[in-house]
């Protein structure tokens, strides 16, 4: 493939991704005597996705990505190292399971490791929105990504912790500037339709209150709030905090264990479709969340990619 056509890509430090035993720690208490046997389950019933790749020839012939078992709720995934067409060792193994909610999105940055075995994606999806997720796929797909190109891209996540939101929960902004931007934002906004102006900083910066009232402190109210934040470290990005409101909960069943799953809003732009993202949790604590309801917590991202948009 010609490099020029390529997303930015960011190389770091395999260790810099952290390891998988924390996220197959939210699949079974003990991961280092069960998952060794999943994993062998796995192999005795197996798919080797091709992702994005239309032959066999277009795929990485230094790695496998074998997922199993076939059919499974959840597939377990493992990348291994190939030399001569024979398996040599694990490079890497994670969890995965299906989401319904697929999305068209660019892929504007890769996060990759020198071993080039896993990476996070930066996904924009429309004008301002962007989503970091852990690539599912990226052993059989890094060589097919290019830049300005969208893609049909399935959102799902793994719970680390979950919480519902209180009703009514608000706070008081007492601190001047912090209530003349609150003031000036809602007075342009409603000047212009609820679209920002270009200007709207400059608009902002102008803007003097008008009455007393403008000068008083402001109660925010986030218990209906829809946010989404990115973790910090490069090559983690994909664990994440979010706040959402429930459309969907279901069920599935992964070795002989219930799993709650929950459609949320990850993402809610003015005058843009919701993104959603079904969430899963295994956790007795966090399956008593009801449609309606907004839930916040901490959520470890995947992406998978099959497709082009059309």
């Amino acid at each position: 493939m010609n490099n020029q056509n390529r997303p930015e890509i960011i190389t770091i430090e395999d260790q810099t991704f952290g390891s998988h035993v924390e996220h197959w720690s939210l699949l079974t208490e003990n991961p280092t005597s069960e998952v060794p046997k999943w994993l062998g389950l796995a192999l005795d019933a197996p798919v080797m996705p091709m992702g994005l790749c239309e032959k066999e020839c277009d795929m990485d012939a230094s790695v496998w990505l074998i997922q199993g078992p076939n059919q499974a709720s959840v597939q377990l995934c493992q990348v291994i190292e190939v030399k001569d067409n024979k398996p040599k060792a694990v490079k890497t193994a994670f969890p995965s399971f299906e989401s319904p909610y697929t999305f068209n999105a660019e892929i504007d940055r890769i996060i990759t490791c020198k071993s080039n075995t896993q990476a996070v994606l930066r996904l924009q999806l429309g004008q301002n929105s962007v989503i970091y997720a852990f690539d599912s796929l990226y052993s059989v797909n890094h060589d097919q990504y290019k830049k300005d190109q969208q893609y049909k891209v399935q959102l799902n996540a793994w719970a680390y912790e979950l919480e519902k939101v209180s009703d009514h929960e608000q706070i008081i902004v007492d601190d001047p500037a912090s209530i003349k931007h609150h003031r000036a934002l809602n007075d342009i906004l409603a000047e212009h339709g609820g679209i920002a102006p270009a200007n709207l900083q400059e608009l902002i910066d102008a803007w003097e209150p008008k009455t007393e009232d403008d000068k008083a402190p402001v109660t925010v109210d986030f218990s209906k709030m829809v946010a989404y934040l990115y973790g910090e470290t490069v090559g983690q990005e994909d664990e994440a905090w979010f706040q959402g409101k429930i459309v969907g909960k279901t069920q599935m069943q992964f070795m002989n264990q219930d799993y709650t799953l929950y459609d949320v809003t990850l993402i809610l732009e003015e005058n843009q479709p919701a993104i959603l993202i079904r969430v899963a949790t295994r956790d007795d604590n966090y399956k008593n969340f009801e449609i309606g309801q907004y839930i916040r917590g901490n959520i470890w991202i995947q992406a998978n990619i099959h497709a082009k948009q059309a």
